[in-house]
């Protein structure tokens, strides 16, 4: 049953119903849209907004999905459920365009770095730059390459006098080189790339390994709690230092099944590994296996926030004060035949979210529609188990040990 607030219409909702209210609005003036559309999948019933671009109404059959859509603006459908009562939806205008003609064909990956010499050991693509860590003979000769996103070679650093172990992307938008003791900032000079700033590597994890995204003056922090198996993101406020919560993304299933298990629990909860080989198999397979730690990721896309839990694939979005706007289930299927991964990728550049299935070592691509969390299916690539994910200007990059060469890691890069 379904009981709606309509403008100028009271109605009295059973207590078992939930009531949810918000506004529809344009996504880039924010301007408030009436007389949007709002209906609920599986039903015959609906309402729309009043001149303010207003809604509000009971339910009693959540989860549901309830669709959004104004003429001129793409559709929008949001997975209801007890995330939040107040919805601010964000439509966006819909692009006028000439019939689409699909032309399909198979891009095949090309050499983006290849040296008889030197390996690739990291790399990270911010800005149409790419940053690259090489080195040979076991590290002991490394310097670290910035190239343009065609390949051609901007700058240098010349050799490193430590060896590094990876680069960190921070949430700033700043490169970092990290060696086991110290981190250095990237600052590119021309053609020349210099590192800046040395910090002791525990003091720089600290500040910056939980910092996921910046906006204005907020600062976004990623945090697990002791069993790992839920995250909580909330906001710093880098004028006033005020912590703010933004989002929970927890692992029900799986909290459920702890609550049920005192005995898992208590290995969950243990501040250290056992001694014991039987004690240390068990909590091996218990904080291993069965409880896998919740891998959830806030990303910035544009002028969103995007909450991905990985437990339900589910996408959340707020806006860049913290506003949440909608809900959205991602359309994976149940399949015995391969898996959905863990991972979402964003194209700063694009402004576009993927995520990826693998099967027999093969990573097929799928664009994720922020509208409705609908999966397209883009590109699979050519190569077994890539390595380090990138997308970035419609382009996917990856590392990738070519058989037979020893450890001389190359880089690959396929147009999308």
């Amino acid at each position: 049953m379904l009981l709606l607030f309509l403008p100028g219409i009271f109605t009295v909702a059973q207590k078992q119903n939930r009531y949810f209210f918000g506004k529809v609005v344009d996504r880039v003036t924010r301007a408030p849209i009436s007389s949007a559309n709002i209906t609920f999948t599986g039903t015959n019933l609906g309402s729309s907004t009043n001149r303010r671009g207003e809604f509000s109404f009971f339910i009693d059959t959540i989860p549901v999905y309830m669709t959004v859509s104004h003429l001129g603006y793409e559709t929008q459908r949001i997975w209801l459920d007890n995330t939040s009562a107040s919805i601010t939806v964000m439509l966006k205008l819909q692009a006028q365009m000439l019939q689409e003609v699909e032309i399909k064909a198979v891009n095949e990956p090309e050499l983006f770095f290849k040296d008889t010499q030197y390996s690739v050991l990291d790399y990270e693509v911010d800005s149409n730059h790419v940053y690259m860590l090489i080195y040979r003979f076991t590290r002991s000769e490394a310097e670290l390459l910035c190239l343009s996103i065609l390949g051609d070679t901007a700058s240098c650093s010349g050799s490193l006098p430590f060896r590094p172990s990876e680069l960190f992307h921070d949430c700033l938008g700043h490169i970092h080189v990290l060696s086991h003791d110290t981190a250095y900032q990237v600052f590119r000079d021309s053609s020349i790339l210099r590192l800046i700033y040395p910090a002791g590597i525990e003091r720089f994890r600290k500040t910056l390994s939980d910092c996921v995204a910046s906006a204005a003056d907020l600062l976004f922090f990623r945090k697990s709690n002791r069993n790992q198996l839920g995250v909580e993101f909330y906001t710093i406020n880098r004028k006033t230092n005020e912590r703010q919560h933004l989002a929970n993304a927890n692992d029900e299933k799986r909290l459920k099944m702890l609550r049920l298990n005192p005995d898992d629990n208590a290995v969950m909860m243990m501040s250290h590994i056992p001694d014991s080989r039987d004690a240390f198999q068990e909590y091996a397979w218990v904080k291993k296996i069965l409880y896998k730690p919740n891998t959830s990721t806030l990303h910035k896309i544009d002028d969103i926030l995007c909450v991905f839990n990985t437990a339900d694939y589910t996408l959340e979005l707020y806006t860049l004060a913290g506003e949440f706007t909608s809900k959205l289930k991602m359309q994976v299927e149940n399949t015995h035949d391969g898996r959905w991964t863990t991972e979402i990728y964003i194209d700063d550049a694009d402004r576009k979210a993927y995520t990826s299935f693998l099967k027999n070592g093969r990573m097929t691509l799928y664009r994720i529609d922020l509208n409705n969390g609908d999966l397209k299916r883009i590109a699979s690539t050519m190569h077994m188990f890539p390595q380090k994910i990138k997308v970035h200007n419609n382009f996917l990059f990856y590392l990738y040990d070519i058989p037979g060469e020893g450890d001389n890691k190359h880089m690959f890069r396929q147009k999308l």
